[in-house]
């Protein structure tokens, strides 16, 4: 199911934004699991992602 969110779409273009400058600019690497950046940036999109999904089932009953 594709989500209509203009939130959801607002932290991809973030996560997407900071992947290329991080990358660029920085010289981060994220093919490394063992890395904090990545680790902080996967679960920061997975905890919104999840809360997304949780508000829209519990406001939708």
């Amino acid at each position: 199911m594709r989500s209509q969110s203009p939130a959801l779409r607002l932290v991809g273009i973030l996560a997407c934004i900071v992947g290329v400058v991080g990358y660029v600019a920085f010289d981060w690497r994220f093919e490394s699991t063992g890395s904090p950046v990545v680790t902080v940036l996967a679960l920061a999109c997975v905890v919104v992602a999840v809360a997304a999904t949780i508000w829209r089932s519990v406001g939708s009953s």
